[in-house]
């Protein structure tokens, strides 16, 4: 009979044990399909890691990236991967791959049709969010793509406009790569240390929850009264004026 490495064990036990915890741990307190996701992420691991790169790509092509949240799957993925159901860095090189993939693809999309994948009666693909990436890289220049990919409706634009402008391609990867990287990047991060610390986020969460939901509405009221009082003496004082 043969010998099962005594390590093997005990790293499918660990990892067994991690995807309980946080199958649990989603079911209860991520009530949203983020919890869902990472679920079937937990349970089906062989095909995780496929999932998350064409993930990863189709949110960062342009069309679908409208339509698909990205942060479900670097949030999913690096969360799990901090719980040590998934590998860290597998999860990093299939996400990252997935989003600079996705981002040729549109850039070389708008390279090729042009302007003509824009309309004024598209919600997003409209000729208004055009220019305002147009002039993000008119007043940046290259930087532009950079800064670009940091904020969530410029990024789904960028790499399309870049192609339409023409801009030279290996110039265009040369800002757009650090981007993804960082924009990414704050999500990998974030995720993993809530991966590797969801106990103690559970902890603090079932025990200061209430606590910060009472200062919340303090705080709220505060801001109400405060308000009302301005409105209420400058009212006054405009009548007193007239």
């Amino acid at each position: 009979m043969p010998m099962i490495p005594l390590h093997s064990t005990v790293a499918s036990s660990t990892k067994l044990y991690a995807s309980t915890k946080l199958h649990q741990f989603s079911a209860q307190y991520i009530v949203t399909p983020l919890g869902l996701f990472m679920t079937w992420l937990s349970i089906h691991t062989s095909l995780a890691y496929i999932v998350l790169l064409l993930g990863a790509y189709f949110e960062a092509l342009v069309g679908p990236s409208f339509f698909i949240p990205g942060e479900i799957f670097l949030l999913g993925g690096s969360i799990l991967a901090g719980s040590h159901v998934l590998n860290i860095w597998m999860v990093i090189g299939v996400l990252y791959l997935g989003a600079i993939l996705g981002d040729t693809s549109s850039y070389w999309i708008g390279r090729m049709i042009g302007t003509s994948i824009f309309h004024d009666d598209k919600k997003f693909l409209n000729f208004k969010n055009y220019r305002k990436v147009e002039e993000l890289l008119e007043k940046y220049g290259l930087i532009g793509i950079f800064f670009a990919r940091l904020v969530g409706p410029f990024s789904k634009l960028a790499p399309v406009t870049a192609g339409i402008f023409k801009i030279p391609f290996k110039k265009f990867l040369l800002y757009n790569i650090p981007g993804v990287l960082v924009g990414c990047g704050e999500f990998i991060v974030a995720g993993y240390f809530f991966g590797n610390n969801y106990e103690l986020v559970l902890w603090v969460v079932e025990r200061y929850t209430a606590i910060a939901v009472v200062l919340l509405i303090v705080a709220a009221g505060a801001y109400w009264y405060f308000v009302k009082r301005r409105k209420d003496k400058k009212y006054a004082h405009t009548e007193v004026s007239e």
